[in-house]
This record gives structure tokens, sequence and C-alpha cells, in this order.
């Protein structure tokens, strides 16, 4: 990254390349680790998506159960995306289909004996396995990055919206920063 960016300095001196350092390296992170995670997922028959659906009901605690559209929202997922995952993880026997007990027009989506064993061993591998990917940093390290990591993700799902595109918040100039207190 750093030649990449030395070579935008020397070839376009009207640029400021530094936050090609930033996004650049966290680009390249979340493909790398996304790869690691898609390898130790596969070893349990998983893709990141399916696990996700498992990881939310688990994260419910008992009955391990929620509504479809909770469930798509917990697994960060799009509600096209949750319908086949739910539909996977039925079929392989991790989850079933039930009335809503507290609702009768709407279904629930619940982990079984199956999907409760293997969620739990998943999760379990997941957690060393990030961990491993985080060992060259030390507890004040990791935390300091999770703070800043979670105010530049706080503040761009803010200018996220219906319909936004992404693009810079209205009324904000490109360059200008707000003071933090």
């Amino acid at each position: 990254m750093g030649q990449f960016v030395a070579q935008w300095r020397a070839s376009r001196l009207d640029l400021d390349p530094a936050p090609t350092e930033v996004i650049g390296r966290i680009t390249r992170l979340a493909r790398m680790f996304q790869r690691r995670a898609d390898g130790w997922l596969a070893e349990f028959d998983l893709t990141w998506e399916t696990f996700a659906v498992l990881g939310a009901l688990l994260r419910q605690g008992p009955p391990y159960r929620l509504t479809p559209t909770a469930l798509y929202r917990q697994a960060l997922l799009t509600s096209g995306a949750i319908t086949n995952r739910i539909a996977r993880a039925e079929a392989m026997g991790w989850v079933a289909r039930e009335p809503d007990p507290l609702d009768a027009r709407s279904s629930a989506v619940r982990l079984t004996p199956k999907g409760l064993k293997l969620a739990n061993r998943v999760i379990e591998r997941h957690f060393a396995e990030q961990a491993r990917l985080l060992d060259v940093l030390g507890e004040a390290d990791r935390n300091t990055l999770a703070r800043l990591l979670s105010l530049l993700a706080a503040e761009h799902e803010q200018e996220q919206g219906p319909g936004s595109t992404g693009g810079t918040r209205p009324g904000a100039r490109a360059g200008t920063r707000r003071a933090r207190g």
C-alpha cells in the first residue's frame, strides 16, 4: 500500500492519497479475512450467509427463534438472500419453520437440536479464528482499533437511509471534519 501511495504522490501532486492508506487496507483485510472465514466455514458445509442465519438465531438464546423479517435484519442479509439461506438450512435439518407463537399470521424460524449443536461448534471455531487473525495486536491496540472503526462506521451508517447512494451528506463539504468531543 505504501508503494501505491508513493506512486500517487509522485504522479499527481494535486491529490492527497493518504485516505487510500486506510481505505485500501480496510478493503484488503476485509477480503483476506472473508476468504479465511470461508475456509473454516466450508469445513462445516456452511457459507458465510448460512452461518449468519445460524449465528443470528444462536445469539437470541433459548428458544433460538426469530421471524424471517427479524432474522434477515439480525443476519444483515437481504430479504431474498435470507429466504434462500433459511431454505438451505431447513433442508440440512439445522432450522425448522413453525407458527410464530406471538403472531398466528406469521411464522418463525428456530434452530433444531442439530442446528444448535452445529451453531455452537461453528461459533467457537469462528471466535478462535478471529482471535488468531488479530493476534498481532495487543489488547490496547485491538480496543483502539475497534473504537476507531466503530466511530467510522457510525458516521457512514448515519449517511445511509432510504434511497441513499452512500455519497456525501447534504451540506457536507469534501475535506471538512467535524470536531469530536
